[in-house]
Protein backbone atom coordinates (compact mmCIF):
# COMPACT_ATOMS: atom_id res chain seq x y z
CA UNK A 1 0.00 0.00 0.00
CA UNK A 2 3.08 2.32 -0.36
CA UNK A 3 3.39 3.96 2.45
CA UNK A 4 -0.38 2.86 3.80
CA UNK A 5 -3.35 4.29 4.79
CA UNK A 6 -2.79 6.67 7.31
CA UNK A 7 -0.18 8.69 5.08
CA UNK A 8 -2.65 8.45 1.89
CA UNK A 9 -6.10 9.73 4.11
CA UNK A 10 -3.36 13.10 4.85
CA UNK A 11 -3.03 13.24 0.79
CA UNK A 12 -5.41 15.16 -1.17
CA UNK A 13 -5.82 15.70 -4.43
CA UNK A 14 -3.93 18.96 -4.93
CA UNK A 15 -0.98 17.94 -3.01
CA UNK A 16 2.34 16.30 -4.31
CA UNK A 17 5.20 14.40 -3.37
CA UNK A 18 7.09 17.35 -2.07
CA UNK A 19 4.33 18.26 0.47
CA UNK A 20 4.32 14.89 1.57
CA UNK A 21 7.90 14.82 1.97
CA UNK A 22 7.31 17.99 4.10
CA UNK A 23 5.08 16.47 6.35
CA UNK A 24 7.49 13.66 7.25
CA UNK A 25 9.80 16.36 7.91
CA UNK A 26 6.94 18.41 9.97
CA UNK A 27 6.24 14.65 11.88
CA UNK A 28 9.99 14.24 12.24
CA UNK A 29 11.03 17.16 14.20
CA UNK A 30 7.86 17.03 16.67
CA UNK A 31 9.06 12.98 17.07
CA UNK A 32 12.73 13.97 17.67
CA UNK A 33 11.74 17.16 19.99
CA UNK A 34 10.14 14.80 22.30
CA UNK A 35 13.66 12.82 22.71
CA UNK A 36 16.54 14.51 25.34
CA UNK A 37 18.72 15.18 22.52
CA UNK A 38 17.10 17.91 20.80
CA UNK A 39 14.62 21.18 21.62
CA UNK A 40 11.15 20.40 22.18
CA UNK A 41 8.81 20.79 19.37
CA UNK A 42 7.92 24.26 18.57
CA UNK A 43 4.20 25.51 18.88
CA UNK A 44 3.83 26.02 15.41
CA UNK A 45 5.14 22.73 14.07
CA UNK A 46 2.72 20.94 16.87
CA UNK A 47 -0.08 23.39 15.64
CA UNK A 48 0.71 22.58 11.98
CA UNK A 49 -0.37 18.65 12.88
CA UNK A 50 -3.52 19.75 14.41
CA UNK A 51 -4.93 19.85 10.97
CA UNK A 52 -3.68 16.82 9.84
CA UNK A 53 -6.64 14.26 9.31
CA UNK A 54 -5.75 10.79 10.06
CA UNK A 55 -7.12 7.25 7.90
CA UNK A 56 -8.18 4.24 8.83
CA UNK A 57 -5.95 1.60 10.89
CA UNK A 58 -3.12 0.36 7.92
CA UNK A 59 -2.93 -3.22 7.03
CA UNK A 60 0.62 -3.14 7.79
CA UNK A 61 2.77 0.05 10.02
CA UNK A 62 5.79 0.88 8.65
CA UNK A 63 8.19 3.53 9.86
CA UNK A 64 6.82 6.78 8.06
CA UNK A 65 3.12 6.16 8.83
CA UNK A 66 3.99 5.11 13.05
CA UNK A 67 6.52 7.92 12.71
CA UNK A 68 3.45 10.33 11.27
CA UNK A 69 0.88 8.93 13.89
CA UNK A 70 3.45 9.29 16.66
CA UNK A 71 3.59 12.99 15.73
CA UNK A 72 -0.39 13.30 15.44
CA UNK A 73 -0.35 12.28 19.25
CA UNK A 74 1.96 14.34 20.76
CA UNK A 75 0.97 17.49 19.41
CA UNK A 76 -2.73 16.82 20.18
CA UNK A 77 -1.36 16.11 23.61
CA UNK A 78 0.83 18.83 23.92
CA UNK A 79 -1.74 21.37 22.81
CA UNK A 80 -4.53 19.47 24.77
CA UNK A 81 -6.59 18.01 22.49
CA UNK A 82 -6.51 15.08 24.51
CA UNK A 83 -10.30 13.73 23.32
CA UNK A 84 -9.58 13.31 19.93
CA UNK A 85 -5.86 11.77 20.87
CA UNK A 86 -7.55 9.04 23.08
CA UNK A 87 -10.18 8.20 19.88
CA UNK A 88 -6.60 7.56 17.99
CA UNK A 89 -5.20 5.27 20.79
CA UNK A 90 -8.61 3.79 20.50
CA UNK A 91 -8.52 3.27 17.43
CA UNK A 92 -5.14 2.10 16.38
CA UNK A 93 -4.55 0.44 20.11
CA UNK A 94 -5.02 -2.42 22.07
CA UNK A 95 -3.84 -3.61 25.63
CA UNK A 96 -0.36 -2.09 25.37
CA UNK A 97 0.15 -2.60 21.78
CA UNK A 98 -0.51 -1.98 18.06
CA UNK A 99 -3.85 -3.36 16.82
CA UNK A 100 -2.19 -4.30 13.64
CA UNK A 101 1.41 -5.91 12.78
CA UNK A 102 4.10 -3.86 11.26
CA UNK A 103 7.72 -3.88 10.11
CA UNK A 104 8.86 -0.92 12.69
CA UNK A 105 12.40 -0.78 14.43
CA UNK A 106 12.30 -1.41 18.43
CA UNK A 107 12.82 1.94 18.93
CA UNK A 108 10.18 3.62 16.65
CA UNK A 109 7.97 1.25 18.14
CA UNK A 110 9.28 2.20 21.82
CA UNK A 111 8.59 5.90 21.24
CA UNK A 112 5.06 5.54 19.77
CA UNK A 113 4.07 3.70 22.96
CA UNK A 114 5.54 6.33 24.46
CA UNK A 115 3.52 8.98 23.22
CA UNK A 116 0.12 6.44 23.65
CA UNK A 117 1.42 6.53 27.30
CA UNK A 118 1.29 10.42 27.69
CA UNK A 119 -1.90 10.70 26.19
CA UNK A 120 -3.74 8.44 28.57
CA UNK A 121 -1.75 10.71 31.65
CA UNK A 122 -3.23 13.79 29.94
CA UNK A 123 -6.92 11.93 29.90
CA UNK A 124 -6.71 10.95 33.71
CA UNK A 125 -6.17 7.76 33.31
CA UNK A 126 -3.07 6.63 35.22
CA UNK A 127 -3.27 2.84 34.95
CA UNK A 128 -3.90 2.71 31.28
CA UNK A 129 -0.38 4.95 30.82
CA UNK A 130 1.39 2.56 33.32
CA UNK A 131 0.43 -0.28 30.73
CA UNK A 132 2.02 1.54 27.48
CA UNK A 133 5.07 3.09 29.48
CA UNK A 134 5.58 -0.22 30.42
CA UNK A 135 5.35 -1.23 26.86
CA UNK A 136 7.47 1.22 25.65
CA UNK A 137 10.61 0.58 27.76
CA UNK A 138 10.47 -3.09 27.18
CA UNK A 139 10.84 -1.98 23.52
CA UNK A 140 13.11 0.79 23.94
CA UNK A 141 16.52 0.54 21.98
CA UNK A 142 18.71 3.21 22.24
CA UNK A 143 19.55 5.74 25.15
CA UNK A 144 16.84 8.50 24.08
CA UNK A 145 14.19 6.33 23.43
CA UNK A 146 14.70 4.49 27.16
CA UNK A 147 15.29 8.08 28.48
CA UNK A 148 11.65 8.60 26.89
CA UNK A 149 9.96 5.52 28.00
CA UNK A 150 11.17 6.28 31.54
CA UNK A 151 9.63 9.54 31.38
CA UNK A 152 6.37 8.65 31.23
CA UNK A 153 7.09 5.92 33.14
CA UNK A 154 7.43 8.45 35.77
CA UNK A 155 4.65 10.75 34.85
CA UNK A 156 2.02 7.52 35.40
CA UNK A 157 3.83 6.43 38.17
CA UNK A 158 3.19 10.26 39.97
CA UNK A 159 0.14 10.43 38.83
CA UNK A 160 -1.41 7.47 39.87
CA UNK A 161 0.66 8.33 43.54
CA UNK A 162 3.16 5.58 43.05
CA UNK A 163 5.84 8.46 44.59
CA UNK A 164 8.33 5.60 44.91
CA UNK A 165 8.25 3.86 41.98
CA UNK A 166 8.08 7.45 40.32
CA UNK A 167 11.28 8.15 42.02
CA UNK A 168 12.61 5.28 40.27
CA UNK A 169 11.86 6.30 36.90
CA UNK A 170 13.03 10.26 37.70
CA UNK A 171 16.33 8.17 38.94
CA UNK A 172 16.63 5.84 35.73
CA UNK A 173 16.21 9.13 33.33
CA UNK A 174 19.20 11.03 35.41
CA UNK A 175 21.49 7.48 34.99
CA UNK A 176 20.35 7.39 31.41
CA UNK A 177 21.64 10.96 30.80
CA UNK A 178 24.86 10.74 32.74
CA UNK A 179 25.82 7.23 30.77
CA UNK A 180 25.10 8.75 27.41
CA UNK A 181 27.49 11.54 28.28
CA UNK A 182 24.70 14.18 26.31
CA UNK A 183 26.59 17.26 26.22
CA UNK A 184 23.28 19.11 26.57
CA UNK A 185 20.15 17.37 27.69
CA UNK A 186 16.41 18.86 26.63
CA UNK A 187 14.37 17.18 29.16
CA UNK A 188 10.70 15.83 28.85
CA UNK A 189 7.75 17.87 29.72
CA UNK A 190 6.44 14.33 30.95
CA UNK A 191 9.34 13.98 32.80
CA UNK A 192 9.61 17.41 34.67
CA UNK A 193 5.33 17.17 35.36
CA UNK A 194 6.29 13.76 37.22
CA UNK A 195 9.20 15.63 39.19
CA UNK A 196 6.33 18.55 40.07
CA UNK A 197 3.94 16.27 41.09
CA UNK A 198 6.35 13.74 43.45
CA UNK A 199 7.34 17.71 44.89
CA UNK A 200 4.10 18.79 45.64
CA UNK A 201 3.37 15.52 47.54
CA UNK A 202 6.07 15.69 49.64
CA UNK A 203 5.85 19.51 50.02
CA UNK A 204 9.55 20.41 48.42
CA UNK A 205 8.93 23.89 47.96
CA UNK A 206 12.77 24.49 46.77
CA UNK A 207 12.69 21.77 43.99
CA UNK A 208 9.24 23.04 42.93
CA UNK A 209 10.64 26.74 42.64
CA UNK A 210 13.86 24.84 40.75
CA UNK A 211 11.49 22.87 38.19
CA UNK A 212 9.44 26.26 37.56
CA UNK A 213 12.83 27.90 36.31
CA UNK A 214 13.34 24.50 34.59
CA UNK A 215 10.39 24.73 32.66
CA UNK A 216 10.74 28.50 31.73
CA UNK A 217 13.88 27.93 30.33
CA UNK A 218 13.48 24.64 28.09
CA UNK A 219 10.52 25.93 26.34
CA UNK A 220 10.14 29.86 26.91
CA UNK A 221 8.21 30.24 23.85
CA UNK A 222 5.66 27.63 24.75
CA UNK A 223 2.67 28.87 26.78
CA UNK A 224 1.87 25.11 27.75
CA UNK A 225 5.31 24.23 29.37
CA UNK A 226 4.87 28.38 30.90
CA UNK A 227 1.39 27.89 32.53
CA UNK A 228 2.71 24.41 33.90
CA UNK A 229 5.69 26.48 35.35
CA UNK A 230 3.28 28.85 37.08
CA UNK A 231 1.47 26.18 38.63
CA UNK A 232 4.20 24.93 39.74
CA UNK A 233 4.70 28.54 41.52
CA UNK A 234 1.45 28.23 42.83
CA UNK A 235 1.67 24.91 44.73
CA UNK A 236 5.10 26.33 46.04
CA UNK A 237 3.67 29.52 47.43
CA UNK A 238 1.11 27.29 49.29
CA UNK A 239 3.73 25.46 51.04
CA UNK A 240 5.23 28.31 52.07
CA UNK A 241 2.41 29.76 53.20
CA UNK A 242 2.75 33.00 51.01
CA UNK A 243 -0.88 32.81 50.55
CA UNK A 244 -1.65 36.18 49.14
CA UNK A 245 1.19 36.00 46.30
CA UNK A 246 -0.33 32.56 45.87
CA UNK A 247 -3.75 33.80 45.01
CA UNK A 248 -2.57 36.38 43.10
CA UNK A 249 -0.92 33.80 40.84
CA UNK A 250 -4.05 31.19 41.01
CA UNK A 251 -6.46 34.12 39.65
CA UNK A 252 -4.68 34.36 36.82
CA UNK A 253 -4.21 30.37 35.94
CA UNK A 254 -7.43 30.15 36.79
CA UNK A 255 -9.64 32.55 34.77
CA UNK A 256 -6.65 34.61 33.63
CA UNK A 257 -7.35 35.21 29.11
CA UNK A 258 -4.58 32.87 29.13
CA UNK A 259 -5.69 30.31 31.32
CA UNK A 260 -6.65 27.63 28.52
CA UNK A 261 -2.99 27.78 26.97
CA UNK A 262 -2.49 24.95 29.07
CA UNK A 263 -2.78 21.50 29.96
CA UNK A 264 -6.52 19.83 31.09
CA UNK A 265 -5.08 17.75 34.33
CA UNK A 266 -2.44 20.76 34.92
CA UNK A 267 -5.39 23.47 34.83
CA UNK A 268 -7.28 20.73 37.65
CA UNK A 269 -4.24 20.73 39.48
CA UNK A 270 -3.84 24.46 39.85
CA UNK A 271 -8.07 24.28 40.69
CA UNK A 272 -7.33 22.10 43.56
CA UNK A 273 -4.38 24.05 44.43
CA UNK A 274 -6.75 27.26 44.41
CA UNK A 275 -9.03 25.87 46.65
CA UNK A 276 -6.70 24.15 49.53
CA UNK A 277 -5.28 27.81 49.47
CA UNK A 278 -8.70 29.17 50.10
CA UNK A 279 -8.94 27.00 52.64
CA UNK A 280 -5.77 27.50 54.55
CA UNK A 281 -6.74 31.00 54.61
CA UNK A 282 -10.16 29.97 56.02
CA UNK A 283 -12.09 31.39 53.26
CA UNK A 284 -14.15 28.07 52.97
CA UNK A 285 -17.17 29.07 50.88
CA UNK A 286 -15.08 30.60 48.30
CA UNK A 287 -12.77 27.22 47.89
CA UNK A 288 -16.56 25.41 47.09
CA UNK A 289 -17.84 28.19 45.08
CA UNK A 290 -14.14 27.65 42.77
CA UNK A 291 -14.65 23.72 42.78
CA UNK A 292 -18.67 24.23 41.67
CA UNK A 293 -19.45 22.42 38.54
CA UNK A 294 -16.01 21.08 38.26
CA UNK A 295 -16.39 17.16 36.86
CA UNK A 296 -14.29 14.10 38.14
CA UNK A 297 -12.36 12.47 35.28
CA UNK A 298 -13.55 8.55 35.39
CA UNK A 299 -10.56 7.47 37.16
CA UNK A 300 -10.53 10.36 39.96
CA UNK A 301 -6.81 11.25 39.21
CA UNK A 302 -8.23 14.48 39.80
CA UNK A 303 -10.78 13.65 42.80
CA UNK A 304 -13.18 17.17 42.93
CA UNK A 305 -15.43 15.07 45.93
CA UNK A 306 -11.96 14.78 48.01
CA UNK A 307 -11.69 19.05 47.71
CA UNK A 308 -15.51 19.50 48.68
CA UNK A 309 -15.15 17.17 51.94
CA UNK A 310 -12.41 18.73 53.43
CA UNK A 311 -14.60 22.18 52.98
CA UNK A 312 -17.59 20.12 54.14
CA UNK A 313 -15.04 19.55 57.52
CA UNK A 314 -14.16 22.87 57.90
CA UNK A 315 -17.94 23.96 58.05
CA UNK A 316 -17.81 20.81 60.44
CA UNK A 317 -20.68 19.49 58.30
CA UNK A 318 -19.17 15.58 58.61
CA UNK A 319 -22.02 14.19 57.16
CA UNK A 320 -21.35 15.83 53.93
CA UNK A 321 -17.93 15.04 53.76
CA UNK A 322 -18.77 11.14 53.77
CA UNK A 323 -21.70 12.02 51.36
CA UNK A 324 -18.96 13.74 49.02
CA UNK A 325 -16.54 10.95 49.03
CA UNK A 326 -19.51 7.78 48.62
CA UNK A 327 -18.69 8.11 45.22
CA UNK A 328 -15.32 7.59 45.75
CA UNK A 329 -15.59 4.80 47.48
CA UNK A 330 -18.15 3.21 45.51
CA UNK A 331 -15.41 3.36 42.47
CA UNK A 332 -13.56 0.89 44.37
CA UNK A 333 -9.91 -0.27 42.45
CA UNK A 334 -10.96 2.14 39.95
CA UNK A 335 -10.26 5.14 41.77
CA UNK A 336 -6.88 6.60 41.25
CA UNK A 337 -4.63 6.06 44.54
CA UNK A 338 -2.84 9.60 44.36
CA UNK A 339 -6.10 11.08 45.47
CA UNK A 340 -7.89 7.85 47.28
CA UNK A 341 -5.43 8.63 50.27
CA UNK A 342 -6.81 11.89 50.96
CA UNK A 343 -10.45 10.44 50.56
CA UNK A 344 -9.75 8.10 53.51
CA UNK A 345 -8.15 10.59 55.34
CA UNK A 346 -11.18 13.07 55.04
CA UNK A 347 -13.58 10.40 55.59
CA UNK A 348 -11.74 9.17 58.81
CA UNK A 349 -11.88 12.75 60.35
CA UNK A 350 -15.84 12.76 59.72
CA UNK A 351 -16.51 9.41 61.16
CA UNK A 352 -14.06 10.15 64.24
CA UNK A 353 -16.35 13.37 65.07
CA UNK A 354 -19.45 11.09 64.19
CA UNK A 355 -18.36 9.59 66.73
CA UNK A 356 -18.04 6.24 65.07
CA UNK A 357 -14.07 5.62 66.41
CA UNK A 358 -14.05 2.39 64.90
CA UNK A 359 -14.90 3.52 60.94
CA UNK A 360 -12.38 6.28 61.79
CA UNK A 361 -9.63 3.91 62.72
CA UNK A 362 -10.49 1.29 59.66
CA UNK A 363 -10.61 4.41 57.34
CA UNK A 364 -7.21 5.89 58.82
CA UNK A 365 -5.17 2.88 59.57
CA UNK A 366 -6.04 1.78 55.32
CA UNK A 367 -5.49 5.71 54.37
CA UNK A 368 -1.94 5.48 56.04
CA UNK A 369 -0.94 2.02 54.90
CA UNK A 370 -1.53 3.39 51.51
CA UNK A 371 0.69 6.02 52.42
CA UNK A 372 3.47 4.04 53.99
CA UNK A 373 4.04 1.46 50.87
CA UNK A 374 3.25 3.96 48.37
CA UNK A 375 5.79 6.93 48.89
CA UNK A 376 5.82 9.49 51.94
CA UNK A 377 3.34 11.91 50.47
CA UNK A 378 2.41 14.58 53.05
CA UNK A 379 -0.33 16.32 50.65
CA UNK A 380 -3.35 14.23 51.98
CA UNK A 381 -2.76 16.63 54.89
CA UNK A 382 -2.86 19.78 53.43
CA UNK A 383 -5.54 22.51 54.75
CA UNK A 384 -6.93 19.90 57.70
CA UNK A 385 -8.02 20.89 61.00
CA UNK A 386 -5.29 19.68 63.10
CA UNK A 387 -6.75 18.54 66.05
CA UNK A 388 -9.20 15.51 64.80
CA UNK A 389 -5.87 14.76 62.37
CA UNK A 390 -3.55 14.44 65.72
CA UNK A 391 -6.38 11.95 67.76
CA UNK A 392 -6.32 9.72 64.54
CA UNK A 393 -2.05 9.89 64.81
CA UNK A 394 -2.31 8.77 68.54
CA UNK A 395 -5.20 6.21 67.45
CA UNK A 396 -3.08 4.29 65.08
CA UNK A 397 0.07 4.58 67.42
CA UNK A 398 -1.91 2.78 70.20
CA UNK A 399 -3.13 0.24 68.57
CA UNK A 400 -0.61 -0.44 65.60
CA UNK A 401 3.10 0.33 67.53
CA UNK A 402 4.75 -1.12 64.04
CA UNK A 403 4.25 2.14 62.63
CA UNK A 404 5.18 4.33 65.75
CA UNK A 405 8.31 5.42 63.24
CA UNK A 406 6.16 6.32 60.50
CA UNK A 407 4.15 8.39 62.49
CA UNK A 408 6.39 10.44 63.86
CA UNK A 409 7.98 11.33 60.73
CA UNK A 410 4.55 12.17 59.99
CA UNK A 411 4.21 14.47 62.74
CA UNK A 412 7.30 16.09 62.24
CA UNK A 413 6.25 17.19 58.74
CA UNK A 414 3.15 18.27 59.73
CA UNK A 415 4.88 21.40 61.32
CA UNK A 416 5.11 22.42 57.36
CA UNK A 417 1.62 21.65 56.40
CA UNK A 418 -0.52 24.76 55.67
CA UNK A 419 -3.59 24.14 58.03
CA UNK A 420 -6.54 26.38 58.16
CA UNK A 421 -5.90 29.70 60.17
CA UNK A 422 -9.65 30.24 61.34
CA UNK A 423 -9.81 31.54 65.02
CA UNK A 424 -13.74 30.57 65.59
CA UNK A 425 -16.21 28.79 63.87
CA UNK A 426 -19.65 28.77 63.09
CA UNK A 427 -22.01 26.66 64.98
CA UNK A 428 -23.07 23.71 62.70
CA UNK A 429 -25.72 24.62 60.00
CA UNK A 430 -27.74 21.95 58.10
CA UNK A 431 -27.70 22.28 54.62
CA UNK A 432 -30.97 23.80 53.98
CA UNK A 433 -30.60 26.31 56.61
CA UNK A 434 -27.15 27.06 55.07
CA UNK A 435 -29.08 27.54 51.66
CA UNK A 436 -32.12 30.13 53.74
CA UNK A 437 -28.82 31.88 55.67
CA UNK A 438 -26.88 32.49 52.42
CA UNK A 439 -30.05 34.31 51.52
CA UNK A 440 -30.56 36.52 54.27
CA UNK A 441 -28.47 39.31 53.55
CA UNK A 442 -29.99 41.57 51.58
CA UNK A 443 -33.88 42.94 50.54
CA UNK A 444 -35.53 39.80 50.04
CA UNK A 445 -38.59 39.17 51.92
CA UNK A 446 -39.39 36.25 53.52
CA UNK A 447 -42.22 35.34 51.29
CA UNK A 448 -39.46 35.89 48.17
CA UNK A 449 -37.22 34.08 50.04
CA UNK A 450 -39.36 30.70 50.20
CA UNK A 451 -40.92 31.20 46.65
CA UNK A 452 -36.79 31.05 45.88
CA UNK A 453 -35.72 28.28 47.68
CA UNK A 454 -39.22 26.35 46.73
CA UNK A 455 -40.48 25.47 50.32
CA UNK A 456 -43.25 27.04 52.44
CA UNK A 457 -43.28 30.14 54.23
CA UNK A 458 -44.15 28.25 57.42
CA UNK A 459 -41.09 26.17 56.51
CA UNK A 460 -38.39 29.36 56.20
CA UNK A 461 -39.98 30.63 59.36
CA UNK A 462 -39.32 27.12 61.54
CA UNK A 463 -35.46 27.20 60.04
CA UNK A 464 -35.37 30.27 60.63
CA UNK A 465 -35.99 29.93 64.38
CA UNK A 466 -33.11 27.24 64.52
CA UNK A 467 -30.66 29.68 63.13
CA UNK A 468 -31.62 32.54 65.40
CA UNK A 469 -30.82 29.54 68.28
CA UNK A 470 -27.92 28.34 67.07
CA UNK A 471 -26.45 32.02 66.62
CA UNK A 472 -27.51 33.09 70.15
CA UNK A 473 -29.69 36.28 68.48
CA UNK A 474 -33.22 37.13 68.26
CA UNK A 475 -33.33 39.07 64.73
CA UNK A 476 -32.00 38.75 61.10
CA UNK A 477 -29.93 41.85 61.17
CA UNK A 478 -28.07 40.24 64.68
CA UNK A 479 -27.83 37.04 62.37
CA UNK A 480 -26.19 38.79 59.56
CA UNK A 481 -24.03 40.61 61.53
CA UNK A 482 -22.44 37.33 63.28
CA UNK A 483 -22.58 35.32 59.62
CA UNK A 484 -20.65 38.35 58.20
CA UNK A 485 -18.01 38.30 61.53
CA UNK A 486 -17.39 34.51 60.48
CA UNK A 487 -16.94 34.85 57.08
CA UNK A 488 -19.77 32.56 56.26
CA UNK A 489 -20.98 35.29 52.65
CA UNK A 490 -17.21 34.82 51.26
Amino acid sequence: MGDCAILTAMRDSSRGPGQDRGLRSLSERVVTGVLPTDPPPSVLDLELLLSVETGPTPRRWVEASARTLEAILIARCHLDDVESALQLVDTHFAEGRLRVPGSLHPATRSTLLAAASEVYSAAGQPRRAGLYAASAVAHAATAPTRYRAHAVRALAYALNGEYDAAGRAIERCHELMIEAGWSRVYRDYALILAEVLYASAVLDAPALARLSEELQATAPADPFWQYTARAADAMRALITRDYMSGLALLTTLVGGADALKSHTMVRGFTLGVLADTLLARGEVRRALAVIEGAETPREHALCYGMQRAAAYLALGRDRSALNATDECIATGADHCVRTLVPVLVRRSIAFLRLSNPAAAFASFEEAFGLRVGLGESLAPFIALPCEPLDQLLTMLVERRPDVADAVAAVRTGLAAVPTRVVAATLPALSPREERLALRLRGSSSLPQIAADLQVSLNTVKSQLRSIYAKLEVSGREDAVAVLESQGFFV
